[in-house]
């Protein structure tokens, strides 16, 4: 082949319905995206790219309105989407187009439960496989511009390229070993994670959360959920609104005036004159609320006899991955753990977190189930 012309572009409309039906009746296409996020909450999208064998269509977003026969293809189960580490593309594909990615295979994900790092970029991947040096130049390049480079423009296009080549090798030994629906379901979950939360769950996620309580645990969760609706309508970047740690910081020291707030290490005046008035209502009506209104308390480290349990049971997931050659740390994250630890450690009701469920039960989930049934709770003592 001719490498100066294995691509072609797709800018209106028509192109993109005209070469969907093909797409759509392929067993596997591949599936990159190139985009920009700096100071915004939405990245925007500056390109797509699908491959198919040994072909590659560039998709021009700034041209076209018309993504439904696109998206069509997108959330069609049966043709299998791959993408490299697609939690970011899944999330930009979703609030761009408003498509909601189906039938996903991540070779990321597929890398690792074959044995490499669990974090292995595509570069990294492309010349371990292949033995191809993919250039690195024009990654944080503008693709917003137009036209774009010859540079970008190939850049592109070897992503999906390569990728067709990595899924094939990757692909067939998952087969060999029936882990081939693994991947494609955990692929699955990490899209569905990738959408955005509810933003009165978003306070379940900073970090220092799980030291507040009462009104201060609910000053926390409506400033972050504030801040999400804030930053989302204004398309700004979460920290332009407030940071993380300004968000703990308000939530545990409760000021009740502007001068309070000034007052406050590293928050910045911009911040204050900007958004003062609506933090400071946020405080007050936390001040006022009623304790039905006040969120459970979030779960910090593990007490003592809870983090022994933990230690049993992470054996055991040792255990279980050296028997089956996983990587431990692909089998249950540390988080999920503790929460399967924490459901029954004083009731003997265990519950098997949604992560540790499809593939992962009768190979996990119900070895630590059964350590766990075995190991005596409070109630028992």
């Amino acid at each position: 082949m001719n490498r100066t012309d294995y691509w072609q572009w797709l800018k209106t409309d028509a192109e993109l319905a005209e070469a969907c039906p093909l797409w759509q009746q392929s067993a596997a296409i591949m599936v990159d995206t190139e985009f920009m996020r700096t100071d915004s909450y939405f990245a925007h999208l500056g390109l797509i790219q699908i491959g198919l064998q040994d072909r590659v269509w560039l998709i021009d977003p700034l041209d076209i309105k018309n993504w439904q026969p696109l998206i069509k293809v997108l959330e069609d189960e049966q043709v299998i989407k791959v993408l490299h580490s697609l939690s970011e593309d899944a999330e930009v594909l979703s609030s761009a187009l408003g498509a909601q990615l189906k039938g996903l295979f991540d070779t990321q994900i597929a890398a690792a439960l074959l044995g490499m790092d669990q974090q292995m970029g595509f570069a990294r991947l492309v010349e371990s496989e292949l033995g191809v040096s993919l250039p690195k130049e024009v990654t944080r390049s503008n693709w917003l511009q137009r036209p774009l480079s010859e540079e970008q423009c190939r850049y592109a296009a070897d992503d999906v390229y390569y990728l067709n080549q990595i899924f094939i090798g990757l692909a067939t030994r998952l087969h060999a070993q029936q882990r081939f629906d693994w991947v494609v379901e955990d692929s699955n979950r990490v899209a569905r994670d990738s959408q955005p939360s509810d933003p009165k769950r978003y306070y379940l996620k900073l970090r220092g959360a799980w030291k507040l309580k009462g009104e201060r645990l609910y000053c926390l969760q409506q400033l972050a959920a504030w801040r999400e609706e804030q930053a989302c309508s204004a398309n700004l970047n979460r920290s332009r609104v407030l940071s993380d740690a300004e968000i703990i910081q308000v939530a545990q020291t409760m000021p009740a005036n502007l001068s309070a707030l000034k007052g406050l290490k590293d928050l910045h005046p911009r911040k204050v004159r900007l958004y003062g008035d609506a933090i400071l209502s946020i405080v007050a009506s936390a001040q006022e609320s009623s304790r039905d209104l006040w969120p459970e308390r979030v779960p910090g480290p593990l007490p003592v006899d809870q983090a022994e349990l933990y230690k049993q049971v992470k054996a055991r997931v040792m255990a279980v991955a050296d028997c089956h050659g996983v990587p431990a740390e692909f089998l249950a994250r540390r988080k999920q753990l503790e929460q399967l630890v924490r459901s029954g450690c004083y009731s003997g009701e265990y519950e098997i977190p949604e992560a540790l469920t499809g593939w992962r039960r009768p190979l996990l989930a119900e070895p630590l189930m059964q350590l766990l049934l075995e190991h005596p709770n409070d109630q028992d003592q």
